[in-house]
């Protein structure tokens, strides 16, 4: 029986989406490299997906990376992808709020995870289970939904469109990408203020939302931008 917990769309479909959107190939590297200076240190790629960023981790001079994700077909997909890598790649198949860490790493990179808690409990031991990961003085750096954004709205010119079905903890967040992908991604609402609790919650002494900066100065972004919430949101939690 396929726990709950799982993402019900195909690895395959997911890769389609993080290369073809240039929302997931070109905007959310930039702004998850801005907070997370990789050279050098051990990287914890949680919800890693098919290794997209844990390869881009090592590209620019991380020294290991570990990436965890729930769902086996995507560890399947990481590892096939990731044999050029495997020396400073590995990868494990858990839940990240299953995982109990030894202060090992760095920094954690947490891509499109927290909004895959479906209740406040969940959330919660997912930052627990991130900060265990980490070393004193460690960073978790988040690229999330934005819950400030209660709009959502047609961004197909960037390859998507995104729906709220309610404001109350735990309601779905419907991301419809097709045609590349059959299915919508969901994601569950979490208040900008459960979002600080979980991370406190966790034991992190420094929290702070980080609004998406704008790679390059081409207009093609302009409508994306050009609204007072995105669509998504950097947040950075510090164990100091």
């Amino acid at each position: 029986m396929q726990d709950p917990r799982e993402v019900s769309y195909r690895a395959d479909e997911h890769t389609a989406v993080i290369t073809q959107v240039l929302a997931e190939s070109h905007l959310k590297p930039y702004n998850i490299f801005l907070h997370a200076d990789v050279k050098g240190k051990k990287v914890a790629d949680l919800g890693c997906g098919d290794g997209t960023i844990a390869r881009m981790c090592i590209d620019r001079g991380a020294e290991y990376v570990l990436g965890i994700d729930g769902k086996a077909d995507m560890i399947q997909l990481a590892s096939q992808m990731s044999l050029a890598y495997r020396r400073k790649i590995h990868f494990q198949q858990k839940f990240i709020e299953d995982v109990v860490g030894d202060g090992y790493y760095d920094i954690a990179v947490l891509s499109y995870l927290l909004n895959n808690a479906q209740t406040f409990e969940q959330l919660v031991r997912q930052c627990k289970s991130t900060f265990s990961l980490l070393k004193k003085g460690g960073v978790a750096v988040v690229y999330n939904n934005n819950p400030w954004d209660i709009v959502g709205g047609d961004f197909m010119q960037y390859g998507f469109r995104k729906t709220l079905t309610g404001l109350t903890e735990g309601s779905p967040i419907l991301f419809d990408y097709r045609p590349i992908m059959t299915d919508d991604i969901v994601n569950y609402y979490f208040s900008p203020e459960q979002h600080e609790t979980a991370f406190s919650m966790a034991g992190f002494s420094e929290f702070a939302w980080k609004p998406l900066q704008l790679p390059d100065a081409n207009p093609f972004w302009h409508d994306y931008f050009n609204r007072e919430h995105l669509p998504v949101i950097c947040m950075v939690a510090k164990n100091i």
